[in-house]
């Protein structure tokens, strides 16, 4: 006896895969190229702006504390200042070291392989199928070699290797698959990861996509970064001036 199963629920489902696909594809493709091209771009620059700021108010706050002496006509301690800049910034510097070692982790890791749009077109297909067959929201009833093997499809497709996920796939038990039966469900589901989805465009790095979508904006940020870095050095060479006139 065949089941046949309702035309809403194939359509749900195909509905389904097709987000979990693109999903995927922002998660482990787009994104991190987005990322990886706004890191090459600007990452050394807004670094570079970072450490300007923390500077400027490094002395901005050690002009204050030269004046309280002043004010107070006491002995100008630049050694108890220093101190107590150290105290004060040891934050904002141990978050400097942090963030170039991120920079430069991210940027050294970022895989120098690129797949064709045909090879891409290809791991994508295989991947749905891979989707339709093993996720766990179209086949809640997984044994655990089935769990497995997606979660090595998962990275394959991470990663983008396709042959590696073409050899996964040929893996995959030809048996048959559970069906859920409750629509609602599937529903649910969806409306989830297109919520997902909109989060993932909604914040970085896929909101920067516009900013990498032409040599012009990408142009016009680096000179947006380079002058504020300049007027940063023109601040920091006044403030230093002015304390040197006070010691």
């Amino acid at each position: 006896m065949s089941i046949i199963i309702h035309p809403e629920y194939k359509r749900l489902k195909n509905k389904l895969s097709n987000l979990i696909l693109e999903c995927e594809t922002l998660k482990f493709q787009i994104c991190p190229e987005l990322e990886r091209r706004y890191l090459i771009n600007f990452g050394i620059l807004e670094f570079e702006l970072y450490k300007k700021d923390v500077e400027l108010a490094k002395l901005k706050r050690k002009l204050q504390l030269i004046q309280i002496q002043i004010n107070h006509e006491l002995e100008i301690d630049i050694d108890e200042i220093n101190e107590r800049l150290d105290e004060e910034f040891d934050e904002y510097e141990e978050n400097i070291k942090k963030q170039m070692e991120e920079l430069q982790n991210v940027l050294d890791g970022f895989p120098e392989k690129y797949l064709s749009k045909e090879d891409e077109k290809r791991l994508k297909l295989i991947y749905k199928q891979c989707v339709l067959k093993l996720h766990p929201d179209l086949n809640p009833n997984q044994t655990e070699y089935e769990k497995n093997l997606f979660l090595e499809i998962n990275n394959a497709f991470k990663n983008g290797d396709l042959e590696r996920l073409e050899a996964l796939y040929y893996l995959i038990p030809n048996g048959e698959f559970d069906y859920v039966s409750d629509m609602d469900r599937l529903k649910e589901l969806i409306e989830n990861i297109e919520s997902e989805i909109s989060e993932i465009k909604a914040k970085y790095p896929y909101n920067k996509k516009e900013l990498l979508s032409s040599d012009e904006n990408i142009q016009a940020y680096k000179s947006e970064l380079e002058y504020l870095i300049k007027q940063y050095a023109e601040e920091i060479r006044n403030y230093e001036n002015r304390i040197w006139g006070l010691i």
